[in-house]
């Protein structure tokens, strides 16, 4: 856990719950080709830095180990860039 200030602390990009999904579902397509649908939930817990998390995903044709795994590095990362819009 960082000690970040609000002064170096870099500011989120807020988007919709969809366009969250969308570039989610884009990112896991590339190594899980047969994902066929996530679904982003709104996030509200004050001791967590993220607004958001992916509350299910359909692996399609994809294997569901890889999904979920790849998954874990697509979310943390992007939750670090974007805020869920209101």
């Amino acid at each position: 856990m960082t000690d970040e200030s609000p002064e170096t602390k870099p500011e989120k990009l807020p988007k919709t719950k969809t366009a969250l999904e969308d570039l989610v579902l884009a990112e896991l397509r590339a190594g899980c080709a047969g994902a066929v649908h996530v679904t982003v939930v709104a996030y509200d817990d004050y001791r967590v830095g993220a607004t958001w998390e992916v509350a299910s995903c359909n692996a399609g044709a994809s294997a569901p180990e890889d999904c979920e795994r790849a998954l874990c590095d697509i979310v943390g990362r992007l939750q670090q860039h974007f805020d869920i819009a209101p």
